[in-house]
């Protein structure tokens, strides 16, 4: 029996590679028809340089030669993954990376554990290589962006997706061989939006239904950002092209085989 756990939180499509060279990767099919994701180019930046500050961690005092730190960050949304030998450095790191700018959730999966070897990164190196290689050969996935990490035979999976393609992705990747573990960190996009973003103009003057919130543009002052931030019920769903489930941040399911 495997499991699967569905991280309910943003993640980006397009993230910064932070592992080890080999531990992580990117698969895009050759197709034109495929969900992307609507972030600023100031908010790509940022999370990408909340994913270095994080990752830089693992070689900074009193992190240095203890813990393994790979980050992947969508919104100030973060996702820890690594290795920490005790709870308490695992939790001193969780609380550097809340200190750096833009961040606003961290979802901790750093494992209580030693750092893995060259032994294990190479295999991790080899998983990801062949979940690719499977995500690839799937006809379902055509047009799907997946991003694949594998640290200690677990793989995370992120990605702007449909629900279906994100159980597809999921069904493929925990039948590759040497996988141990699956965990979906998948932001989920709304099917009616992106059903209504295909639907042809009105031809007539009648102004037609508004399907979308309002995208906040690049240009728009930091200030205003902050105060939108700060008004936001972390429990409210937020609109556009993304339905959150907030009903658990980690929801574990059993899956036979």
């Amino acid at each position: 029996m495997l499991y699967t756990r569905k991280l309910s939180l943003y993640v980006a499509t397009i993230l910064a590679s932070l592992l080890l060279s080999g531990c992580a990767g990117m698969f895009v099919s050759d197709s034109s028809d495929i969900v992307t994701d609507d972030r600023s180019t100031r908010e790509i930046w940022s999370d990408n340089n909340i994913e270095f500050e994080a990752a830089a961690l693992g070689n900074k005092p009193p992190f240095s030669g203890k813990v393994r730190v790979a980050a992947s960050s969508f919104r100030g949304k973060v996702v820890l993954i690594g290795q920490a030998p005790t709870e308490e450095l695992s939790i001193q790191v969780e609380e550097h990376v809340e200190k750096i700018a833009g961040v606003k959730k961290v979802y901790n999966q750093l494992r209580i554990q030693p750092v893995i070897n060259v032994s294990q990164m190479s295999r991790d190196s080899w998983i990801t290589a062949k979940v690719k290689s499977a995500l690839i050969g799937e006809d379902k996935l055509k047009g799907v962006s997946v991003k694949v990490i594998t640290e200690n035979s677990e793989v995370f999976l992120f990605g702007y997706v449909t629900p279906e393609s994100a159980d597809i992705a999921t069904d493929t990747a925990r039948n590759v061989s040497g996988v141990k573990l699956v965990i979906r960190g998948f932001e989920i996009a709304d099917l009616a939006t992106l059903e209504t973003k295909k639907a042809p103009a009105p031809t007539s003057d009648a102004k037609a239904p508004a399907a979308e919130a309002p995208v906040v543009d690049s240009s728009v002052e930091d200030s205003a950002l902050e105060q939108a931030d700060s008004a936001a019920d972390e429990s409210d769903i937020i609109e556009g092209d993304v339905v959150i489930d907030r009903s658990g941040d980690i929801v574990e399911e059993s899956i036979e085989n």
